[in-house]
C-alpha cells in the first residue's frame, strides 16, 4: 500500500511541476509569437501607408520624391552602367 501512495504522490507532485513550468514558460512564448504577428501587422500598415500617400502628390510631395528619387540615381548610376557593361562583355564573348 505504501508504494501506490508513494506513486500517487510523485505522480501529483509531477502534475505540480509541469504545471508550474507551464505557467512560467507561458508568457515567454505567447510574447514571442506575439512578436511575429506584431511584426506582420507594421509591415501591412507601412504598406498601406506608402501605397496611400503616393496617390496624391502635393507640391511637398513631389518635391522630395523627386529629390529621393535623384539621390538614388546618383547613387546607383555607376554601379547599373558598370554591370551592362560587364553584362555586354559577356554576351560578345558568347
Amino acid at each position: 500500500m505504501n508504494f501506490y501512495k508513494k506513486v500517487i504522490f510523485v505522480f501529483i507532485v509531477f502534475l505540480f511541476f509541469t504545471a508550474v513550468l507551464v505557467k512560467m514558460i507561458e508568457p515567454v512564448l505567447e510574447k514571442q509569437v506575439s512578436n511575429i504577428f506584431k511584426e506582420k501587422k507594421l509591415s501591412i500598415k507601412l504598406k498601406k501607408e506608402l501605397r496611400e500617400s503616393t496617390e496624391e502628390f502635393t507640391p511637398e510631395k513631389r518635391e522630395f520624391y523627386k529629390e529621393t528619387i535623384k539621390k538614388l540615381y546618383k547613387k546607383w548610376k555607376p554601379l547599373i552602367d558598370e554591370s551592362i557593361k560587364e553584362a555586354n562583355a559577356e554576351l560578345e564573348e558568347n
